[in-house]
């Protein structure tokens, strides 16, 4: 029979597992399935389980089985409150699925800084800010600058996936962890960030269709470059509507100039002339067009005075929450492949740290699987995926 080897896990991480999951010590014993006093041997470091053992630990607690080699407990967290929300539905309450997402953001977190400090390099650090109160022109144009994104480029994508995946890159690669989860509802929250220095987070729900997403990235983009200006969501900001919410008025409309800016899509907006007045099928070829939603596209005309709010007001309720989000639950062709999922879930910039960790030696097999939550026989794939350029995958 092969000897098991004990796992290098600190105690406090284990304890901190099990307490953060709010389970008592004979609770997660009986969980695994598993003497009290064996589990209390391992939080007092008296003997390590194994890599079998953690793993029935991280199914008990609700943790992949990576956040247990990290070196000291992960600060706690509280849910974020800026998150970008369907028409209508109120703030204040979060799912377990939604918290769970954003616990597991966290997690990726605080992996990406150990893998960073594993290989011995400095964090980028984001040196872009924006003021709530700069005109919103002028804030369009410098974050669409500061992600390298031109409208030729923008006009040339071929579908709506090359557009997310296309933004995604440009935000990637200002440092910034873009994740994705399919398993917070969409009605409670298409987007939220974690916009803390070093490796600000945007979470992105997968539900959403491609083009909602697409703003979404934009959305979060700038309040991460809000956060850096000192501007941070109070917390009795944080629990109205957006819609009455400043730095989430300030981000929906920093977010459609920079995807919209005045002269070129006044330019081909001019080629569809039903759209101010609402007219759906306009609307829809304008959208695909410019590479944006239609509600964002209804939106911008608003703001630069083509079209009537109360045009906007009537298309939204006319439109529900369902119309522009559709995509998202019909599927692809077939089956995504599980490397293409990996990477859409997690991100090319995080994929990167661990496979250059795990080239250099510097993390095992087993923990650059845990890391990516996949199986090594998914590794040649994934980095066959990397070394292909973004423009036109899904996710």
């Amino acid at each position: 029979m092969p000897k098991r080897i004990p796992a290098p896990v600190k105690p406090e991480v284990l304890v901190w597992a099990r307490t953060s999951a709010r389970l008592s010590l004979a609770q997660a014993a009986r969980k695994i399935k598993l003497a009290e006093e064996q589990l209390e041997a391992w939080e007092n470091g008296k003997v390590n389980p194994t890599i079998p053992q953690l793993r029935k630990l991280g199914e008990a607690y609700k943790r992949p089985i990576a956040v247990f080699f990290l070196s000291e407990p992960p600060k706690d967290f509280s849910p974020q409150k800026e998150f970008r929300r369907l028409p209508g539905k109120a703030p204040g309450f979060e799912s377990p699925e939604l918290v769970q997402a954003i616990r597991k953001a966290y997690y990726q977190r605080a992996a990406a800084l150990e893998l960073s400090e594993i290989l011995s390099a400095s964090p980028p650090s984001i040196e872009e800010s924006v003021h709530p109160t700069l005109d919103q022109e002028q804030a369009g144009q410098y974050i669409r600058e500061s992600l390298g994104v031109s409208w030729e480029d923008q006009a040339s994508w071929s579908r709506p996936h090359a557009a997310l995946a296309a933004w995604r890159t440009a935000i990637e690669s200002k440092g910034i962890l873009v994740f994705q989860t399919g398993d917070a509802p969409l009605g409670e929250m298409r987007g939220t960030c974690i916009p803390d220095q070093p490796f600000p987070i945007i979470l992105v729900n997968s539900k959403d269709a491609p083009h909602g997403r697409v703003f979404t990235l934009i959305h979060e983009y700038v309040h991460v470059l809000l956060h850096a200006a000192g501007h941070k969501t109070s917390r009795m900001e944080g629990v109205q509507f957006p819609e009455d919410q400043s730095l989430e008025i300030a981000a929906n409309a920093f977010a459609a100039a920079a995807l919209l800016p005045r002269d070129p899509f006044l330019e081909v907006a001019e080629n569809y002339p039903a759209a101010v007045h609402g007219d759906d099928s306009a609307l829809r070829l304008l959208s695909q067009r410019v590479k944006v939603s239609p509600e964002t596209v209804l939106r911008r005309l608003v703001t630069l005075r083509k079209s009537q709010q109360s045009t906007y007001r009537q298309k939204r309720e006319s439109w529900g929450n369902e119309v522009w989000y559709v995509q998202a639950s019909k599927g692809g062709p077939g089956p995504i492949p599980q490397h293409v999922k990996v990477l859409a879930r997690d991100g090319r910039g995080f994929a990167r740290m661990v496979f250059d960790a795990y080239d250099r030696r510097l993390i095992s097999t087993s923990a650059a699987s845990d890391y990516l939550g996949t199986k090594p026989n998914h590794f040649s794939n994934i980095r066959q995926e990397l070394s292909m350029t973004s423009g036109d995958k899904r996710g």
